[in-house]
């Protein structure tokens, strides 16, 4: 594996907070660095600025000087002069005649009487009559120097070149000291940044890798546990809501296993029956005429109990995974509520139980017909199931502003106050008294299909005798 690739991959497996660690402190450094090349290159060229614009100016002054002097021919003054400005070490002052003479130095070197001097860099500039600078090696010896040249002109006549250089071995002494005292500022600065950087990289870090552990918590079903992030940042609201999440998880994981329960022991008890039924006509029951139709009729009705209650569960599943598509048009509420009464009036009639249905105008709502009327049938089975021979159903509709108010009233025993808030939830059973058949799902379907229209479901608490639960559903928009 080629080694990029392998440095890749180890880079990858580093974990979040390493990965702000290195990523941070590269920038850090990178920058940095950046920024002190910057300024040590501005440092050189600014030294090397101010050395070149005083040594001109110095060059240019003596220039002046040794002028006066060369034009009274005075050149044991002259000698004076140069060896005068010219004992610094580093620096080499030289004059020299328009015919290449030299006729004053301050370095008393032997060498100096075999150089070519108008070959010398910047004199042939100067004995043109042109000012020359610049950096060249040394004339006796190999470190770079600094230069400048000067033409002495008195009268429009050139007496001679003046010309002055400077070792920069100064300088780049000055440049090894400034480099290591910024390196080493640099290396303070980095190791209190890299402190910084590490603060920095676990202070975030850290949050997510509790998120992360929380989230693996969930996978494996641990539902109770909760994050303790308390941060005024996206990171806290992060945890805020894996919080609100994890309840949800919670509440749904219940709702399941509860519905898990209620549903196996609603298909236990059917499938029971009809297991005992089919032995008994097995073992010779059936031999009895009598006993056959009764058995038979047995595993009928089971078998319709069994087929009622799985399309009730299917239903209430396509509900709640929102999978159920609600065809809505602008509907007549009147032959809505007809269809559904008209459903069970034949079961009304084998009861005794009258129906009435109450409109006190025609109303249009915005709705899916064949769901409503779904959500209405289920309401007005209930309704049924608890009212006593000779009793009456009443569905009344009435206008509330812009939304109708469907109530459907029986004459039974009524809701008990602590039983109101759970009547719509899936198979409940606090109240034995209203447990009469049926697969306890028929009040959940219709809450999750009147939902989905944008409507309410509730228990009225009026004073009435039985009890009467309410759909309120918008009216259809009045046409433009």
């Amino acid at each position: 594996m080629p080694a990029t690739a392998r440095s890749k991959r180890r880079f990858g497996r580093l974990g979040v907070r390493r990965r702000l660690f290195v990523t941070t402190l590269g920038l850090l450094v990178l920058c940095a660095g950046a920024l002190v090349s910057v300024v040590l290159w501005s440092f050189e060229r600014f030294y090397l600025a101010t050395a070149a614009a005083d040594l001109g100016a110095r060059t240019h002054a003596l220039a002046q000087t040794a002028g006066d002097l060369l034009e009274q021919d005075d050149l044991t003054r002259l000698r004076l002069l140069v060896e005068r400005y010219g004992a610094p070490e580093d620096i080499a002052l030289r004059v020299v005649a328009p015919d290449g003479r030299l006729l004053a130095t301050s370095q008393q070197d032997p060498a100096e009487s075999a150089i070519v001097w108008p070959t010398v860099p910047g004199m042939a500039e100067a004995l043109a009559g042109r000012a020359a600078n610049g950096i060249a090696p040394g004339l006796v010896d190999s470190q770079e120097r600094i230069y400048h040249a000067v033409p002495i002109v008195r009268h429009g006549r050139q007496l001679g070149v003046i010309r002055m250089s400077r070792s920069l071995a100064q300088l780049q002494a000055h440049m090894t000291a400034t480099v290591f005292t910024v390196l080493a500022a640099l290396a303070v600065i980095l190791a209190v940044g890299a402190g910084f950087v590490a603060w920095f990289a676990r202070g975030l870090a850290r949050p997510i890798q509790q998120m992360r552990d929380f989230a693996v918590a969930l996978g494996r079903g641990e539902l109770g546990a909760r994050l303790a992030i308390a941060r005024a940042d996206e990171l806290g609201e992060l945890a805020a809501e894996l919080n609100r999440m994890a309840e949800r998880l919670a509440a749904l994981e219940g709702e399941r296993r509860s519905f898990l329960a209620n549903a196996s022991h609603e298909l236990r008890t059917p499938v029971s029956n009809l297991h005992v039924t089919l032995q008994a006509l097995d073992g010779g029951a059936g031999e009895d005429p009598e006993l056959r139709t009764r058995f038979v009729r047995t595993a009928v009705d089971e078998t319709t109990r069994l087929r009622t209650l799985i399309q009730d569960l299917l239903d209430l599943g396509h509900l709640e995974a929102g999978s159920t598509r609600l065809e809505r048009s602008d509907t007549a509420l009147r032959p809505v509520l007809e269809r559904a009464t008209r459903a069970i009036e034949g079961r009304a009639l084998d009861r005794r139980v009258s129906l009435a249905v109450d409109l006190d105008e025609d109303l249009t709502v915005c709705i899916d017909p064949e769901r409503i009327a779904q959500a209405l049938l289920c309401v007005l089975d209930n309704a049924l199931k608890f009212s006593p021979a000779g009793s009456r159903i009443e569905v009344a509709a009435r206008r509330r502003g812009s939304r109708v108010d469907i109530t459907v009233r029986d004459q039974g025993p009524g809701i008990a106050d602590a039983d109101r808030p759970h009547v719509f939830e899936q198979f409940y059973t606090a109240d034995p008294a209203r447990r009469r058949g049926g697969s306890g799902l028929g009040l959940a379907i219709a809450r999750r299909i009147v939902d989905a229209h944008g409507g309410t479901i509730h228990v009225d608490t009026g004073p009435a005798r039985g009890a009467a639960l309410v759909i309120t559903l918008p009216l259809a928009s009045p046409a433009a």
